[in-house]
């Protein structure tokens, strides 16, 4: 995993030190839930969160270039071995809700999708959101993902929930971004 770079955004390895700001906004209400995750109980507890996505390596910082502070996370995870053995990832994040509606996710998501695709050659980058989440739902739609089920399950309370599934293929992104057909032939 490297550092990611955008227009507004660096992507950076996540930092025990990022603590207090995970903190400062996995313990809102309306943070957590809505990405899967109860929100944060303590500094502790963020902080103990924050050892394991070190540990796991599939997350990065979503911070600002004009201030190295922590506002959210984004990643590209393998859910289960089988995701792994297929060559798949799903995408998830979550962001500090005062930077909601600036377009930072998308933003984000863009740089990840193309180092999924791009630098670590996944065939398929899977994402997901409940079917409360609108604005998730929006940014999913912006990134072109392609609707492909429903399934219910549990949220972190272990209420039922409707998770809407989407992805996007490898083949496809080149085809969008690069412009080819599906011969290959540049157009």
């Amino acid at each position: 995993m490297k550092t990611l770079v955008t227009k507004r955004l660096i992507l950076r390895h996540l930092k025990l030190t990022d603590a207090p700001d995970l903190f400062a906004y996995a313990h809102k209400p309306n943070i957590g839930p809505m990405a899967g995750w109860s929100p944060h109980r303590s500094l502790q507890n963020s902080y103990n969160i924050l050892k394991l996505l070190i540990k796991e390596d599939d997350t990065w910082a979503i911070t600002l270039k004009s201030e190295d502070r922590l506002i959210g996370t984004i990643g590209l995870h393998a859910r289960d071995f089988y995701q792994a053995l297929d060559n798949k990832k799903e995408l998830g994040y979550a962001l500090d809700d005062i930077y909601w509606g600036q377009g930072i996710v998308l933003e984000a998501a863009q740089a990840v999708i193309n180092y999924g695709f791009i630098e670590i050659e996944l065939d398929e980058i899977l994402c997901g959101h409940y079917i409360h989440n609108h604005q998730s739902k929006r940014v999913i739609e912006k990134l072109g993902f392609t609707f492909t089920h429903e399934k219910e399950t549990e949220d972190y309370q272990k209420y039922p929930v409707t998770l809407k599934m989407y992805h996007m293929m490898r083949l496809d992104y080149l085809e969008k971004r690069f412009q080819y057909d599906n011969t290959g032939q540049k157009v």
